[in-house]
């Protein structure tokens, strides 16, 4: 299963339409998402800047990425530790088959200072 551009879009534009980003950020989002991944599900921490990093500890608040650790012994005992991001396809597939509907919140305060 791959992940198509129009698809962690639509993902990006549920998450974050809903907080107010515009739809030009959000494909602004999904383009510096999809320029990290390319044709691979996964990339090495190493080559994330720390703002990008941010972004991406961001992203995975939302479950479109998530993190893997792996520990490798090395010479004389010593270990090395790898950290990658991983694309969540299934959780993407499912965060771009929401419904995208508002849902307005209702503000309480509203009905009390009306009725004074």
């Amino acid at each position: 299963m791959t992940v198509s551009r129009d698809e962690l879009l639509k993902a990006i534009e549920n998450i974050y339409g809903k907080k107010g980003m515009s739809e030009k950020d959000s494909e602004d989002l999904c383009d510096f998402i999809l320029s990290f991944f390319g044709y691979e599900d996964y990339i090495i921490d190493n080559v994330l800047t720390a703002a990008e990093r941010d972004v991406f500890y961001n992203l995975e608040e939302y479950g479109i990425v998530t993190t893997f650790r792996e520990e490798i012994n090395i010479v004389h005992g010593k270990s090395w530790r790898i950290n990658q991001w991983y694309l969540d396809k299934a959780k993407i597939g499912k965060l771009a088959r929401e419904d995208k509907k508002e849902v307005e919140e209702k503000n309480i305060y509203d009905s009390i200072f009306k009725n004074m």
